[in-house]
């Protein structure tokens, strides 16, 4: 791809025949007009010689995302949308699928920048108290989160040719298609905010580790929302090493959930209710979750296992009792097991939101263009990751 960016020198973008550089007045222009906003003097014309102005920043980034670099005229990038009988089968191809999080996630309405969460856990259990002597206080104790709420959002600019000709009415869907993928995007970041660690790779917007942290019944502090020390020494929300969904990491993670405490060290009632996953267990989850018998084939008898209720023929005790959530943004092999709208938070301070610029005014009278802003406001957050099992976070070795 020709690299427009690659001399401060417009004379050169303008002469030169290399064939790295787009030779294209208008970008030279563009160029120009850049340089002209770092001048010192109105006139001067020594933008170039700017610190303030790294060209040779510019080109690495144009060498290193070249397909950040977008067409100047819309109506030549998108020919294809103005031709005379074009079909339109496809339009409907890239609608975007339910959210998931709304079946896993609380949502919850914010008021500020930010909101404040303190829940209080049970109270500790009674001690025994002999004639004569006092009460013993006992300790409270609960959370302390703060979440702050991230501004989303983006424009799309369309010439208005292109808009007036386009022969297939994409274009003028564009401003549903922004509100579309907003929700997609609200699915991706829940996607890797569940897990809790920071991603900068999968998607353009890095996302951030979870800020959650807490303590155990011994007083352990736990720095991520997934920890084999959760709620006691060893005994956790997660296993020691991650693994596939099988039918021994399912049973692991429906009995470590059964064991949960607070850090008072009362037990939590936690129902599992829902299986999370991704695209790489849909066909396991839902053998797992709907075939009347167990799949799966017992030992042999008289093995050292004979004491467990598992083989063939043997009627499937999770059957109908949890919810099968698949997220195709989840990273390849994650699986996660808990009840449904407890601990985990999507806090929406405003709601998405699709605006058109007045026409006639701003850019739309300069250029002749349509503008389309998406803008939303929200996070989402662990307050307290006690109710959930994390199986595999996607580092995990898969078989198949």
């Amino acid at each position: 791809m020709p690299v427009p960016l690659i001399e401060a020198d417009t004379k050169y973008l303008r002469e030169s025949r290399d064939e790295l550089v787009w030779i294209n007045p208008a970008v030279a222009d563009v160029v120009e007009s850049i340089a002209a906003e770092y001048e010192s003097k109105e006139g001067e014309r020594d933008g170039w010689l700017s610190s303030k102005l790294s060209w040779k920043g510019l080109k690495e980034a144009c060498f290193r995302a070249p397909a950040s670099l977008m067409e100047a005229n819309p109506a030549s990038a998108f020919g294809q949308l103005l031709r005379a009988g074009v079909q339109t089968i496809a339009n409907a191809w890239y609608k975007r699928y339910p959210a998931t999080w709304t079946q896993v996630a609380q949502e919850t309405d914010s008021t500020g920048r930010q909101e404040f969460y303190a829940p209080l856990f049970g109270s500790a259990f009674p001690r025994r108290v002999k004639a004569g002597n006092p009460f013993r206080q006992q300790q409270v104790k609960g959370q302390d989160r703060e979440i702050i709420n991230e501004k989303w959002g983006g424009v799309e600019a369309f010439d208005r040719e292109l808009f007036d000709d386009d022969k297939t009415g994409q274009i003028r869907q564009r401003a549903s298609n922004l509100g579309e993928v907003q929700g997609v995007w609200e699915d991706a970041y829940f996607s890797r905010r569940f897990v809790g660690v920071a991603d900068a790779t999968s998607f353009p917007e890095a996302i951030e580790a979870s800020t959650w942290t807490g303590e155990n019944k011994v007083g352990t502090a736990i720095t991520t929302p997934f920890s084999v020390n959760m709620y006691d020494t060893g005994v956790g929300n997660r296993p020691a090493a991650y693994g596939q969904l099988a039918y021994e990491t399912f049973s692991f993670a429906f009995e470590a959930l059964h064991r949960a405490e607070d850090p008072l060290g009362v037990k939590i009632p936690v129902n599992p209710n829902y299986l999370l996953h991704s695209s790489f267990d849909v066909l396991n989850a839902k053998a797992l979750l709907t075939s009347a018998y167990f799949p799966s084939v017992g030992p042999a008898l008289g093995g050292a296992e004979q004491g467990l209720m598992k083989g063939a023929f043997m009627a499937n005790p999770v059957q109908g009792i949890m919810k099968d959530v698949l997220n195709i943004h989840l990273k390849r092999g994650v699986w996660a097991m808990g009840e449904t709208k407890k601990g985990f938070i999507f806090q929406r301070r405003d709601p998405m939101e699709i605006v058109q610029e007045l026409p006639q005014s701003g850019q739309s009278f300069e250029l002749d263009t349509y503008r389309f802003r998406a803008r939303s406001r929200w996070e989402q957050d662990w307050i307290d990751p006690r109710f959930t099992f994390l199986g595999n976070d996607g580092t995990a070795a898969l078989t198949t």
